[in-house]
């Protein structure tokens, strides 16, 4: 979803600034040598929440996914989480849903489903808040047209 800088970030951050108290975490499972899946954990205070997650689609009978969840539920509880947060399924079950597996693995685990109300924007300037919407605007657009279509402005 992200570059690879973006994530980067997320972990300089972290351990640029202790006194925020956030804990982030890489598990990466490997199989005879190979990085077949990997997510991102990030925990503070008793709650840890699972942030991003990737896996190939080759060696999939081995779940590397589920290992993964399994180790980071196993650390969290080390370090003295009480939570174990997924963080954020689709709204409803649906078959034809485009995040489907994703509902399925994430509730696989067990839990409880808690809905949140979502956010809001509360614009303090109106007309910087119009600007930004403008902008969220073309960088919608940007990535429907070209990246998502894997095209890049050099291609």
């Amino acid at each position: 979803i992200h570059s690879i800088e973006y994530y980067r970030r997320v972990f300089t951050l972290a351990r640029e600034r202790p006194g925020f108290g956030v804990r982030v975490r890489l598990f990466l499972a490997d199989i005879e040598g190979r990085t077949e899946a990997g997510i991102m954990t990030a925990q503070t205070g008793k709650t840890s929440v699972y942030l991003y997650g990737a896996s190939s689609n080759s060696r999939r009978e081995y779940m590397p996914s589920y290992a993964l969840q399994w180790q980071a539920l196993r650390a969290a509880k080390e370090t003295g989480a009480l939570q174990y947060d997924m963080f954020g399924i689709p709204p409803v079950r649906d078959p034809d849903h485009p995040m489907a597996g994703l509902r399925r693995f994430k509730t696989g685990f067990g839990g409880t489903i808690l809905n949140r109300p979502g956010s809001w924007d509360y614009p303090l300037i109106p007309s910087l808040y119009t600007l930004y919407l403008g902008a969220e605007k073309a960088r919608t657009w940007y990535y429907r047209r070209f990246k998502k279509r894997g095209i890049t402005q050099q291609g």
